[in-house]
């Protein structure tokens, strides 16, 4: 229908005034004049018979007035009558015209006339003004009412004629929230002619023949594309419309943006093909149980997994499809985890097939929930770990077979330092006696016969005890640095400060220049070997008190380690330092190794084995060490005692009691 203008219907009077209802009270007074009329017309031939009087006479012109009345006012209804069918016919021809306005303005003509010249008091009118009025103020509204919502919604009226041509659409269609375009751009086209209409997914000719056949149209999506703007997308419904006669008259229908709606849709199905790529490209897959555990939905690569089994699978639980995957006491706390509603992850279990090898899959899910709280099963996904689990088994064989051969090789090497340690035993007893014997002839000799030996002899006898005396020492430092690396570690708390001093209480007497200022800090702790830290303390503090002999104001310091701004490094960390000789700072990384001397023998005696002691020792503990020296100016060495990693096996009984002897270096 094509858009009416707004009307704004009048208030309708029913008052009698002129346009208004017609009072009723004339015509009842022309219907009582007529039968008065007709009685005394009846009565006329007795008067005659019995005579007349004047009473008769006056009662027959009042009769025959009232007849005339009666006359005028029937002719008044004839009038009105063709008036009526006038107005209706003009009413009937303006509804076919679709001309809603000019057929009610036909039934109200007659009532709008002015009075007639004969100066009729009462004007003419017609039974349908009243009514054609009040039907003009109903229609009126509602056509303001359809017309209101016509522009507050977002959708839009079309209609075509007989040849799917657009008739008539909604004069805002351009409006942004319809459709966009003007109405010239659809008006006189097909639907398939449109120049911004994009065909449909299943082309223009299913369309078109589908609107041949005059089918209804259900959310036909087209996109639209509008010249320099983006492109929106409608959703055509319609349906086919006849004339009186019953023929094909036409399509209406409406028309609605969907724009949000297709891009969401648009959004969501890309999502939907990459997670399905995804999940064909993936090891991995998901899975989704009911309220009961029994498997309803898994995806492909579960399939290819269970092959011949896929199909029996859905509708049954894991246990029932698998119960030897695992051992019952897994499956319980399994069913445990699922009867408690937790998320769980990292569940593997074997499946087996006839005739093909064990496979192994792990899963993981969480409980599903639907909108009201309830439980409705589980989702998770799954995964195939055969090749991890056979990985595990090769890595577990041979980890065993390393074990073993590790074992093996243990038990090789603490037979051979057993061997070797029994070796330097029984060489240092061995070397100590015909050392010691050198070393008592020279003292015998020098005590004896010291008198008549001549300045010659008396250097070579010198030389000869010294030799023997160093000889000596060399073998005992051996001694030392073999058990350093093979005694066991008895880890317990040591009273470091304590030890230090019992220390510097055993050392040996030299002769110096002035007495040593030792400064132990108190309370110094470590969770260590005490015979194995003694020998490293004995000889730090042994060398820090040796090459202070030659400074005026010895000074020899045992404290916790401590940074550049004073604050304790750790509590296993500790440092010895003293004011003497010192050494080349280049010469550090060579220090702790075996028999290296950075000083001449005849300035400061010594074997060069201390520090490779202490370095084992250190070790040992999972520690380590370092020295910092300036020559001149003292050496510094700080040195962690972090617990060992693991405890190493007790040597044999002879070994332990042999124990340790204190050395100088």
């Amino acid at each position: 229908m094509p858009d009416a203008p707004r009307y704004a219907p009048k208030p309708v009077s029913t008052k009698g005034q002129r346009g208004g209802v017609t009072p009723r009270w004339p015509a009842a007074f022309g219907a009582a004049a007529a039968i008065a009329a007709l009685v005394l017309l009846a009565a006329a031939p007795l008067w005659w018979r019995r005579g007349t009087s004047s009473t008769d006479w006056l009662a027959a012109a009042a009769a025959a007035a009232l007849g005339a009345v009666a006359f005028v006012l029937l002719r008044r209804m004839v009038r009105e009558s063709r008036q009526s069918a006038v107005a209706l016919d003009q009413f009937s021809q303006r509804l076919r015209q679709g001309d809603v306005g000019g057929a009610l303005r036909a039934v109200r003509a007659d009532s709008e006339q002015a009075p007639p010249s004969g100066g009729d008091a009462w004007p003419a009118t017609s039974r349908f003004g009243s009514i054609g009025r009040e039907v003009q103020s109903v229609l009126g509204e509602r056509e303001r009412r359809w017309h209101a919502r016509m522009r507050l919604s977002a959708d839009w009226h079309w209609e075509t004629d007989a040849e799917l041509r657009f008739s008539w659409v909604s004069r805002d269609l351009a409006s942004l929230v319809k459709l966009g375009v003007q109405p010239r751009d659809l008006i006189g086209r097909r639907i398939d002619a449109v120049p911004v209409f994009e065909p449909p997914e299943d082309g223009w000719g299913a369309l078109v023949e589908r609107m041949a056949h005059h089918k209804a149209l259900r959310d036909l999506v087209l996109e639209v594309r509008r010249p320099g703007r983006l492109s929106v997308w409608v959703a055509l419904n319609g349906r086919a419309h006849r004339d009186e006669a019953g023929a094909f008259a036409g399509y209406e229908g409406v028309g609605r943006d969907i724009t949000e709606q297709r891009l969401a849709y648009v959004k969501l199905t890309e999502s939907e093909r990459r997670h399905a790529l995804m999940a064909e490209l993936s090891v991995d897959w998901y899975w989704q149980t009911d309220a009961e555990h029994r498997i309803d939905q898994f995806g492909p690569v579960a399939r290819d997994l269970l092959g011949d089994r896929a199909t029996e699978a859905l509708g049954q639980t894991r246990w029932e499809l698998h119960p030897d995957g695992v051992s019952d006491a897994e499956w319980a706390a399994h069913r445990a985890d699922l009867d408690a509603r937790r998320p769980f992850r990292g569940f593997e279990y074997a499946i087996r097939r006839t005739g093909h090898s064990l496979r192994w899959i792990s899963i993981g899910g969480q409980p599903r929930f639907n909108a009201r709280g309830e439980f409705v099963g589980y989702h998770g996904v799954g995964r195939d770990i055969t090749l991890r689990k056979r990985a595990e088994r090769v890595l577990l064989n041979r980890n065993q077979a390393l074990e073993h051969q590790v074992a093996e090789r243990t038990a090789d090497l603490e037979q051979s330092n057993r061997d070797l340690e029994a070796f330097s035993r029984q060489l240092a007893h061995e070397l100590r006696t015909p050392i010691g014997q050198i070393a008592g002839l020279a003292d015998l000799l020098k005590s004896r016969a010291w008198e008549r030996l001549g300045e010659d002899e008396r250097e070579w006898l010198r030389l000869q005890g010294q030799a023997a005396r160093e000889m000596s020492h060399t073998v005992t430092a051996l001694l030392e640095l073999a058990r350093s690396a093979s005694t066991a570690l008895l880890l317990e708390a040591v009273d470091l400060t304590a030890l230090a001093q019992a220390v510097i209480e055993d050392l040996p007497w030299i002769e110096r220049q002035s007495p040593v200022e030792w400064v132990i800090e108190p309370g110094l702790r470590a969770h260590c070997s005490a015979a194995l830290v003694r020998v490293a303390l004995t000889n730090l503090l042994g060398n820090a008190a040796k090459f202070t002999r030659d400074v005026a104001a010895p000074r020899v310091e045992f404290s916790r380690h401590a940074d550049s701004s004073g604050d304790n490094v750790g509590e296993s960390d500790f440092v010895i330092g003293d004011n003497g000789a010192g050494f080349d700072a280049e010469c550090a990384a060579t220090l702790f190794q075996p028999f290296v001397r950075l000083h001449r023998s005849d300035q400061f005696q010594g074997t060069g084995l201390g520090l490779s002691i202490v370095r084992r020792i250190v070790e040992r503990h999972g520690g380590s060490i370092a020295a910092i020296g300036v020559p001149g100016r003292g050496a510094r060495f700080v040195f962690r005692l972090a617990p060992a990693r693991t405890e190493e096996p007790a040597l044999s009984d002879s070994t332990q009691e042999a124990g340790l002897s204190d050395a100088a270096a």
